[in-house]
């Protein structure tokens, strides 16, 4: 990110992929890119800053809230936006956000699309693309558009999902901008929660931008909830059945200016504190939002189906400490939105300094750094994430994903 509400640009983080560029083969940007909200001369300025490695290898992006989020009166005649189904800019469609906010500063996607394109053929949706690369398929979903079940984004996500040819790419990976598993307290549920003790309590229930100032009348209706917890029970109930009925190895998002991973989850599985509310969050109405009761039961431990194990490469005491999930039978989720400026800390975990714990992850730190994403042969996915604030590199989370071999051959890294 550049400037704006979120402090200074992300030079460090552009250095480092500058330094790294010969051993990049494609960069990925999880939505919330310039933070330009509008001002041409800052995206003028955040082009300037990633060129050194952007021009050298693909840069790809998908929108967040800060690219195409705005006031329903600014979408009227397109789809969600009332009074219209998707109209078309340069032969892609154009669909309403469904979140009624002002942080695009009216740019509504365009600036983004036009000058960070992603590749072709795509779907109708700006920003949900398939991009292949090498033995991996890469799915972009656009998390400001509707993705309900049966809206265009989540049929084309089934189509694209369903098409993979996995002996061509045996690993895929699934990213948009806000989270599906989130440890945050922002839209937490407000059950016990005191309003004289909990100096967060502001945090609980939905969180929606309030009626008028171009957020009325009927298109207002459908305006869903923004918030952490809110966004991620309508993703785990609509696109999370998705990712579990096409294999996908991991899911990626940010939003949260954090790294966080998580265990293998799987929210329809018994035990998983919402497997019980996820028909009623799918039955949703117009302007209807999940409860107190599915919230309070959000990111149980249940929905683990798989935990990694620690092992040390190159010696008991002096190797490097890495975790592998060993063929997990659901998705590995990751937040990786701290690469830029810092934000608020949303982290339970981390807000109670770890009196709460986070039923469903394995690390949550507020350092600056990106994730280095890396398949090692068939059976072995390599990642780590490395800092760039200090500027010495160091890699402060190393973890690989393993599965059985597609096309038989098997056999680890060397």
């Amino acid at each position: 990110a550049t400037w704006n509400e979120y402090g200074s640009p992300a030079f460090n983080t552009s250095r480092a992929l500058a330094a790294d560029a010969d051993a990049i083969d494609a960069a990925f940007l999880f939505g919330d890119v310039s933070y330009a909200t509008g001002y041409q001369s800052v995206w003028d300025d955040y082009l300037e800053i990633i060129a050194p490695w952007a021009a050298a290898l693909p840069f790809l992006v998908n929108p967040g809230n800060h690219e195409y989020d705005y006031v329903r009166s600014a979408w009227t005649g397109h789809a969600g936006g009332g009074g219209g189904t998707a109209g078309t800019a340069g032969g892609t469609a154009v669909y309403a956000d469904p979140y009624g906010g002002v942080d695009s500063g009216g740019e509504c996607g365009v600036p983004v699309e036009r000058l960070l394109p992603g590749p072709t053929p795509a779907s109708s949706v700006p920003g949900a693309y398939v991009a292949i690369l090498g033995p991996i398929t890469l799915v972009s979903m656009n998390t400001e558009v509707d993705f309900r079940t049966g809206s265009p984004q989540w049929t084309w996500l089934d189509q694209a999902l369903g098409s993979i040819d996995r002996t061509r790419t045996p690993w895929v990976l699934f990213a948009g901008h806000r989270p599906g598993l989130v440890d945050s307290d922002w839209g937490k549920s407000c059950i016990g929660v005191d309003t004289t003790e909990d100096d967060r309590a502001w945090t609980c229930g939905p969180k929606k931008p309030p009626f008028g100032k171009g957020n009325e009348g009927d298109a207002a209706a459908d305006i869903r909830d923004a918030s952490d917890v809110g966004v991620a029970l309508e993703f785990q109930a609509h696109v999370w059945p998705l990712l579990m009925e096409h294999r996908v190895t991991a899911v990626f998002s940010g939003h949260n200016h954090v790294y966080q991973r998580h265990c293998a989850f799987d929210p329809a599985r018994e035990g998983s504190g919402i497997d019980s509310h996820l028909g009623r969050i799918r039955a949703l109405g117009p302007g209807e939002d999940a409860d107190d009761a599915a919230r309070a039961e959000y990111g149980k431990a249940g929905g683990c189906v798989a935990r990694p194990s620690r092992i040390r490469i190159g010696g008991d005491d002096e190797g490097e400490e890495w975790w592998v999930y060993d063929e997990p039978k659901a998705p590995v989720s990751l937040v990786v939105g701290s690469a830029g400026a810092g934000f608020t800390r949303n982290s339970v975990f981390s807000l109670t300094k770890g009196t709460e714990t986070c039923e469903f992850c394995e690390v949550v730190m507020y350092e600056f750094g990106y994730l280095r994403v890396a398949v090692a042969n068939e059976t072995h996915l390599r990642c780590e994430f490395v800092e760039t604030q200090r500027g010495d590199g160091a890699v402060l989370d190393r973890f690989y994903i393993t599965q059985r071999g597609v096309t038989g051959a098997e056999g680890a890294e060397g």
